[in-house]
């Protein structure tokens, strides 16, 4: 596998001096007071702009994270209230939002289940037709996360089949 180049402020100067050697003149003379700032002029680098940073940021946040945010959008007006949860527990309970995220009962009641049939997580998958390894369900139930389609609706047989536990 090939080794990711490092692009530092040094590999910007070098390419400054050999490609742009004017702005590089420049650069050295104080016109521009950092290499970013050369770059830009040159055309090699574009400025970083807000919505960049919100980009970048949004996808380091948890999920946790990301559902404040967007409670604060809500807050501010700039966005709109998904609408009420879809799927259903069996007894007409909900099962997850419409964002995917499963409800607090539903949490509860599959860690019910699973504590009663004195099941690990890895046997909820495989019954569920999934690898033993596969985490999403653990991350869901532990973190907050969302499901995939295809899980949920698997993971709503599953609870069908456990109603009675």
């Amino acid at each position: 596998m090939a080794k990711k180049q490092v692009r530092n402020g040094a590999y910007y100067e070098e390419r400054l001096k050999r490609e742009f050697p004017a702005i590089y003149s420049d650069f050295k003379a104080g016109k521009y007071r950092t290499v970013t700032e050369a770059s830009v002029a040159a055309g090699i680098k574009q400025t970083r702009t807000r919505l960049h940073e919100l980009k970048n940021a949004w996808t380091k946040a948890s999920g946790v994270e990301k559902r404040e945010f967007l409670n604060w959008l809500i807050a501010e007006g700039a966005l709109v209230a998904r609408a009420a949860p879809t799927k259903k527990v069996p007894g007409s309970r909900t099962l997850a939002t419409s964002d995917r995220h499963l409800t607090a009962e539903a949490i509860k009641r599959i860690k019910e289940i699973m504590a009663k049939r004195h099941l690990k997580m890895g046997d909820v998958m495989f019954e569920m037709g999934f690898s033993k390894l596969n985490a999403s369900l653990g991350m869901a139930l532990q973190r907050n996360t969302q499901l995939q389609p295809d899980l949920l609706a698997k993971l709503e047989k599953w609870l069908v089949a456990n109603s009675s536990v």
